[in-house]
């Protein structure tokens, strides 16, 4: 049985090796940042922009993505290892395009996987993505869970902050924590609920100050997100505004960012690390637990 295993594994990390489907994580804290709209609006732009787009949430409870867009709870990430169900179980449409996949699970339940295990979960997720054209990850806020597994899964990091005291302290903390602790360098921000560019550049420059004086990182502004009584309106109605509101602020902010996306440059370890996503949430996820267990 271990040897019939081994050769499947074998077989299985070659077909995985051609999983490179970009992944991006948004993050954010307090302040009301607004990161699953964010993510939910983004999703949707690019679903009317003819892109395949699969949206892996962290959150559970009222606050996840099934609940904002009107969907039944689904089969999260621990219910298909719990009960050894097949990966495709867990996979939700999102109106108007795309696909949903709640990803919750406890670190202790990836890292116990065995070789084989963590071989053939990573081939089912890149069955599924095989069409996909982009991940995104809506994480819980690093600045107050300590198992950050989703940022390092990814390839890239997005901090989402909001023109508060407590979102600039919140980011400073996310930002800190990937980097000293998980050794990232680069980040992109977004600035949400902002009147104006001058101001969302105002409120970048604060960041840039604060995270300078202690930590030596590169961050990007890549756009903002204007305060708009539509966009609250579209979340009452559980609609993306892109769609409830399309000729709102706040969509014009979303459709543009969806299309600028298409143009970032590719990471250069989605071109030197052969790890599927998979792969890297579970070998974090390991290094997670052992932390927790010391």
């Amino acid at each position: 049985m271990a040897d019939w295993q081994a050769d499947q594994a074998a077989g299985l990390r070659k077909l995985i090796a051609r999983d490179r489907t970009r992944s991006i994580c948004f993050n954010g804290g307090r302040g009301g940042t607004g990161t699953t709209g964010v993510v939910i609006n983004l999703a949707r732009a690019m679903a009317d922009q003819g892109k395949h787009v699969l949206v892996l949430d962290e959150h559970i409870g009222t606050h996840n993505i099934a609940t904002r867009c009107g969907l039944r709870g689904g089969i999260d990430l621990e219910q298909v290892l719990r009960q050894r169900l097949p990966l495709a179980k867990a996979l939700q449409g999102l109106p108007g395009g795309g696909e949903l996949m709640q990803i919750s699970a406890s670190p202790e339940s990836l890292a116990k996987l065995n070789a084989y295990e963590e071989d053939r979960l990573a081939f089912e997720f890149s069955q599924l993505t095989s069409t996909v054209d982009l991940i995104l990850v809506d994480a819980r806020s690093a600045a107050t869970n300590p198992l950050p597994s989703l940022n390092l899964a990814a390839e890239e990091n997005v901090v989402v902050i909001s023109n508060r005291a407590e979102s600039i302290t919140d980011a400073y903390t996310i930002i800190k924590l990937l980097h000293r602790e998980y050794g990232q360098h680069r980040f992109r921000v977004l600035i949400s609920r902002v009147n104006s560019l001058s101001e969302a550049q105002a409120l970048f420059r604060r960041l840039v100050e604060v995270a300078g004086r202690y930590i030596d990182v590169s961050l990007r502004l890549i756009g903002f997100v204007p305060e708009d009584d539509r966009l609250a309106r579209a979340n009452r109605l559980l609609q993306p505004v892109v769609s409830a509101f399309p000729d709102a602020d706040s969509s014009c902010a979303f459709v543009q960012l969806a299309a600028a996306m298409e143009t970032w440059p590719q990471p250069a370890g989605m071109l030197t690390t052969p790890t599927s996503f998979v792969h890297r949430l579970i070998q974090s996820s390991r290094a997670l637990a052992e932390g927790m267990n010391h």
